[in-house]
C-alpha cells in the first residue's frame, strides 16, 4: 500500500502528520510512504531527518486583499497544481491525508479530483481556510477539538478523533520529570513556551516579568525564547538588563517538552493546538496567551477549551504587561490549590487514544474502496 503524507508551515501540522505516518509503519507492513511539503517550510528541515521519504512542491500563502503579491501567489498555487498533479500521478497512492498548512491544499484537493481516498486532519478549534476548502472534496475530516464539528458544512464526513501526541505526555511521572531536572520539592517552576519561533512580545513582558520575581527564592523558571530570539535575549541578560538570577534558564528550542511540561507547576503559552493538546495530556495548569497573528484568530478558539474546562486562564495579548504576569503568577504561588483544581479538570477532558481512531478511520475508509 501506498500512502502520501501531506502538512506543513508550523510544527503543528509536521509533527501529528509525523505521528500518522509512524503509526502507519507499524499497522501496515511493507507499506510505502511518502511525505509532501513545501519547498520553503519548516518541514524540509525536520521531516528528511525522521527517514521518512520526502518531496517539495512550490506553495504561497493567498492574501484576501488583491495586490501584487496576491497575484504573485497565485502564479505559485497554480504551478504547486501541476507540481502535486505529477508527483501523484508518479507516486501513485492509494490514500492521502493532509494534516494542514498551505502545503496540503493543492495535494489533496488534487488527490480528490483524480480519485484518490482523501483524508484530512484538523488541528484546531475554528478550521482554517485550507480545510474548509478541501472539507467539500475529501472523504473524512478529523477533528482534534468537538468545537471544531459546527464549522464544517459536511458534518456526515466529520469525526472527532484527536490530535497525536507523543505517549510521554500522558506515561512520564512528575517525581520523575522534576528528579530529572533537579527540581527541589518545594520550589516553583514555571516555564514559558512561545510557540516554534517564539513571540516577541512575549518574550519581552516575561524576561521583564521574572527580573521581578527574583526575590522568590523559590520560583524556578524555564524560558522557552525561540531560537530567533535567543541571542538576543541572553545578551541582555549577559548585560544585566534582565537580572533574572540563578533560578532562571533561558532555553533556545525545547526538544523534551514531556520531561518539562510534566515537571513544572504553570506553564505560560501560546495556544498552538499541539501546544494545547500537551498540556492537556500532561495535567499541567496554563495561563493561556494567543496569537493574534493568526488566521481567523485561531489560536483564541483554542485557548476558549483550556478556560471552559477550567484547566487554565486566558489573558490576551493586548492585556499582556508586566505587573499583570506578576500579580497573577504571585496568585498561583500563594495558592497552590487553584493549580491542582486545574490538574483535576484536565482529567476530565476525553482521553482517547488519538492514533487509535485515526487508523479505525483510515480502515475503514480503505475497505470502503476495497484497498
Amino acid at each position: 500500500m501506498k500512502v502520501m503524507i501531506t502538512g506543513g508551515g508550523t510544527g503543528g501540522h509536521i509533527y501529528p502528520a509525523l505521528s500518522i505516518a509512524e503509526r502507519l509503519k507499524i499497522e501496515y507492513k511493507g507499506i510505502d510512504i511518502l511525505y509532501m511539503g513545501a519547498k520553503l517550510g519548516m518541514e524540509k528541515d525536520i521531516v528528511p531527518k525522521t527517514g521518512v521519504a520526502f518531496r517539495q512542491i512550490d506553495v504561497a500563502p493567498l492574501n484576501k486583499k488583491i495586490s501584487p503579491k496576491t497575484i504573485k501567489a497565485l502564479g505559485v498555487l497554480i504551478k504547486g497544481l501541476f507540481q502535486a498533479r505529477r508527483e501523484i500521478k508518479r507516486f501513485k497512492p492509494d490514500l492521502i491525508i493532509g494534516t494542514g498548512g498551505y502545503v496540503a491544499g493543492p495535494i489533496v484537493m488534487i488527490g480528490a479530483l483524480m480519485g484518490i481516498p482523501t483524508i484530512i486532519h484538523e488541528q484546531n478549534a475554528f478550521p482554517g481556510m485550507t480545510n474548509k476548502i478541501l472539507s467539500r472534496f475529501v472523504d473524512r475530516i478529523l477533528v482534534t477539538f468537538e468545537e471544531a464539528r459546527a464549522h464544517f458544512k459536511h458534518k456526515e464526513k466529520v469525526v472527532f478523533t484527536g490530535l497525536p501526541v507523543l505517549e510521554s505526555f500522558h506515561t512520564v511521572s512528575r517525581d520523575y520529570a522534576r528528579q530529572r531536572l533537579g527540581i527541589a520539592k518545594d520550589e516553583f517552576v514555571i516555564m514559558t513556551v512561545g510557540g516554534s519561533n517564539g513571540a516577541l512580545k512575549l518574550n519581552q513582558v516575561m524576561m521583564e516579568t521574572y527580573a521581578a520575581l527574583v526575590e522568590y527564592p523559590k520560583i524556578k523558571i524555564f524560558h522557552v525564547s525561540g531560537n530567533r530570539y535567543f541571542e538576543n535575549i541572553n545578551e541582555k541578560i549577559k548585560a544585566g538588563q534582565y537580572t533574572v538570577g540563578k533560578n532562571f534558564k533561558l532555553i533556545s528550542f525545547m526538544k523534551e517538552m514531556p520531561i518539562y511540561l510534566n515537571a513544572v507547576d504553570l506553564v505560560i503559552s501560546r495556544a498552538g493546538a499541539s501546544t494545547i493538546n500537551e498540556i492537556i495530556a500532561a495535567r499541567t495548569p496554563a495561563i493561556v496567551i494567543p496569537s493574534p497573528n493568526v488566521a481567523n484568530n485561531h489560536q483564541f478558539h483554542n485557548a476558549k477549551v483550556v478556560d471552559r474546562n477550567g484547566m487554565g486562564i486566558i489573558i490576551k495579548e493586548e492585556d499582556l504587561n508586566t505587573e499583570l504576569m506578576e500579580h497573577t503568577i504571585l496568585n498561583f504561588y500563594a495558592e497552590p490549590s487553584k493549580l491542582e483544581i486545574m490538574r483535576c479538570n484536565c482529567d476530565k477532558i476525553e482521553h482517547i487514544k488519538p492514533l487509535d481512531a485515526i487508523m479505525n478511520e483510515i480502515g475503514l475508509l480503505l475497505k470502503e474502496h476495497e484497498i
